[in-house]
């Protein structure tokens, strides 16, 4: 009996060390945890929106009406109303995307749905972890988050991860930058 507590005992504590882990350690609960904990500031990535949100934007007075620039463009011209959410573009419908995309800009925060990868940078300090994010918008029009497209071969893509640059600091691992 004594020796099933004892190994009950030790279990539990190699438990809460695992889980509490060191301020070197950076795991995906670590990601989302410093993701998530406060504003992240974005410099234009991209995210996608559906069309009801696009139109609900339009009734919102976010941005216009969209209209077609070219062949294979239409935009809605954001408002300043658009730019206090942190939108840093004209939203797009373009042939390439499934749904329409808009450019975030600014301090926003995060929820992070999956972390896929995790691996070191080019220097000892830093971390890439690749994961799916999606920018949470303060907005009656946009109650889910809006998912942020990662880049592959030099393009934005909707089925693509995000890059995430980690930086170690004295206190632990903090986010650096989004990388393309």
């Amino acid at each position: 009996m004594t020796h099933r507590w004892l190994l009950g005992a030790v279990l539990s504590l190699y438990v809460i060390t695992v889980a509490c882990g060191s301020k070197d350690d950076l795991d995906g609960g670590g990601v989302k945890g410093i993701l998530e904990a406060s504003a992240v500031n974005l410099d234009g990535e991209q995210v996608t929106i559906t069309q009801m949100q696009l139109d609900c934007g339009v009734q919102s007075e976010l941005w216009d009406a969209p209209s077609q620039v070219s062949q294979d463009r239409t935009t809605a011209r954001l408002t300043p109303k658009g730019r206090e959410l942190n939108f840093g573009d004209d939203p797009a419908i373009e042939p390439n995307y499934r749904q329409p995309h808009v450019q975030v800009r600014g301090p926003v925060s995060l929820e992070v749905q999956e972390v896929s990868d995790i691996r070191n940078g080019d220097r000892d300090d830093t971390k890439l972890v690749t994961a799916k994010a999606a920018v949470k918008i303060p907005d009656a029009c946009f109650a889910n988050p809006l998912p942020m497209l990662g880049v592959k071969h030099g393009d934005f893509k909707e089925e693509a991860p995000v890059s995430f640059q980690f930086r170690k600091t004295d206190i632990g691992w903090r986010f650096d930058k989004v990388v393309h």
